[in-house]
């Protein structure tokens, strides 16, 4: 090592912030060894830039043009780097041409403006993608005689690591919080070592989906019909709309003022506050209204869509639960 690096030379711990966004920016580090990560905090989230290691840089840009941090950057494990100040890194710029200067902090400014327009991804968009991978890698594995997919643990955390670039750790987090679930678990196999094991594959690929449609909503489209959100109205009507049908053994008709009764009994709200889901449900001829044999106006109930609607409801409450955990 020479005098410079020796002199130079920085040595921080797992977990140590090297430097923090917004803090003041006076030099550059070059790694030599170990792993850091680089991230920002967007909209209350931690957003993950990068992982960078032996002979990457970083802090460059405030180096160059003096302006604060724009990241934070912390040691994933014991980090050995070369710090170079603003002092030694401009008198390094005075053998060069004074267009070199301007040119690197042109530079800086765009890669700057560059990072503020960059669509980036949460920790929990990242948790996501692991999910979406997962479902991508089992698709190609044959279930067994259970009809239950079975893959080894570390290879898999191993390939999803390297195809999405995140920390060995987060991966095995996420695959963690699956086993959780109901549509999955984990074993130690003799052969194989811990291995996941996808008790409900198609459960899961549906789960999968959702988490893709996380991404397309996130980017300003619409969400597919079967992942649409109910609002807490909506789903109020159908969870009782559900209720009475089983407990009346889906008969199709409900006279129209027991319907009325019962609801305002059973909820806060009357039921002439839920006129315009009424009116939605009418117009998805869930529920139509006519008059019986003996002019007594009733609801008639479609029992499919209702049991579809219900079954909708219900999967998507369970996946924003199981969404919300990842």
């Amino acid at each position: 090592m020479t005098f410079l690096e020796t002199k130079a030379a920085r040595v921080f711990a797992a977990g140590d912030i090297i430097f923090q966004e917004k803090d003041p920016g006076s030099s550059m580090f070059i790694i030599q060894s170990g792993e850091v990560e680089v991230s920002s905090v967007k909209n209350n989230q931690k957003v993950v830039y990068a992982h960078l290691s032996k002979g990457a840089i970083f802090g460059e840009m405030a180096l160059i043009d003096g302006l604060p941090r724009s990241a934070t950057v912390t040691a994933l494990r014991q980090t050995s780097c070369i710090e170079m100040s603003r002092m030694l890194f401009q008198k390094n710029l005075e053998g060069l041409p004074p267009w070199m200067t301007s040119f690197f902090q042109i530079l800086a400014e765009r890669l700057r403006e560059a990072n503020k327009k960059a669509e980036t991804l949460t920790t929990h968009d990242n948790s996501r993608q692991v999910i979406m991978m997962v479902s991508n890698i089992l698709l190609s594995t044959e279930p067994n005689a259970l009809d239950e997919v079975i893959t080894p643990w570390k290879p898999l955390v191993k390939d999803i690591s390297i195809l999405l670039n995140l920390p060995t750790d987060q991966v095995d987090n996420v695959l963690n919080k699956i086993t959780l679930t109901p549509m999955a678990k984990s074993e130690l196999n003799f052969e194989k070592g811990r291995v996941l094991i996808m008790k409900d594959f198609n459960r899961f690929k549906f789960f999968a989906d959702y988490c893709r449609a996380q991404f397309i909503e996130k980017q300003g489209n619409e969400v597919p019909l079967e992942f649409r959100k109910f609002s807490e109205k909506e789903s109020i009507v159908i969870s009782f709309l559900y209720k009475i049908m089983r407990e009346q053994r889906w008969e199709p008709e409900i006279e129209q003022h027991l319907f009325e009764e019962w609801f305002d009994e059973q909820h806060e709200q009357p039921l002439t506050d839920f006129k315009r889901e009424l009116r939605q449900f009418r117009d998805q001829e869930l529920i139509k209204s006519r008059l019986d044999q003996d002019d007594v106006k009733v609801y008639v109930v479609n029992k499919e869509k209702l049991q579809t609607l219900h079954s909708m409801n219900e999967t998507i409450t369970e996946f924003e639960k199981m969404d919300s955990k990842l």
